[in-house]
């Protein structure tokens, strides 16, 4: 008899992949505010961990696996593992496919969004989410897309919760408050360098094509200047782009 974690993962797993398979883990091009952690209406027992990928659950089902999972068990103060650490040493083995993994970092950031429930930790989530998936959707544009920057998209959910939690526990971030814009515009420098180079010598793009891909992912790029206000924001978006792509 499966347990009642086992038959909740295969619930979601089916919607999930009705899901995926009708948007074909496509990236898009992210807009506005991300809400991957509300209560639906005419539904108070069902907690919906991201509204993307429709990844839902009921409050009691969340309770059973907080109980069988330790490393959902965040607490302030205490620095947490990686989300890649924490999935690597998860005690729930019901997340193993890719889509799986998915909804592991998704459940990984609902639980340790709880332990920073601050304004200033919300507007550096929506910051950091979209820094990421403009980050993503740069480098999903210039290798044609793939699987692997559909799943980012999804991840990026934890890996920009564990980069608030590394911010508040260590204050680092916010010591550092002298001006930033060179080295700013150094590493937007050489991200549109970067941009131009794959350009260039991608032969997947026709020439006619080109300019307009340039365009759009410049555009990209000035919206991530706009975003990268402090030195806490460029340090995470140099760290997440060098550790990914």
């Amino acid at each position: 008899m499966k347990s009642p974690i086992t038959l909740l993962f295969i619930s979601i797993l089916t919607a999930a992949c009705t899901h995926q398979s009708a948007k074909n883990t496509a990236v898009t091009k992210p807009v506005g505010a991300v809400n991957h952690d509300t209560i639906s209406k005419g539904d108070r027992d069902t907690v919906v961990i991201d509204s993307e990928r429709e990844f839902k659950l009921a409050k009691h089902d969340l309770q059973e696996l907080l109980k069988k999972e330790p490393s959902f068990n965040f607490h302030e103060g205490h620095y947490p593992d990686a989300p890649e650490i924490a999935y690597a040493i998860r005690q729930v083995p019901d997340f193993e496919s890719e889509l799986g993994q998915d909804i592991y970092y998704a459940l990984y950031a609902h639980f340790l969004k709880k332990i920073h429930p601050y304004k200033k930790s919300a507007i550096r989530r929506q910051t950091l989410i979209k820094i990421y998936r403009d980050i993503n959707y740069i480098f999903s544009t210039l290798v044609h897309g793939g699987t692997y920057f559909g799943h980012q998209h999804t991840r990026i959910l934890a890996d920009a919760e564990y980069s608030i939690s590394s911010g508040e526990y260590s204050d680092c971030y916010d010591e550092k408050q002298y001006d930033i814009s060179k080295q700013k515009q150094l590493y937007l420098n050489a991200l549109k360098q970067q941009i131009t180079d794959e350009l260039n010598s991608n032969f997947e793009f026709l020439d006619k094509e080109k300019p307009k891909v340039k365009k759009e992912l410049f555009e990209i790029v000035k919206e991530l200047d706009n975003l990268i206000t402090d030195y806490f924001y460029l340090e995470n978006a140099r760290t997440f782009q060098y550790a990914n792509y």
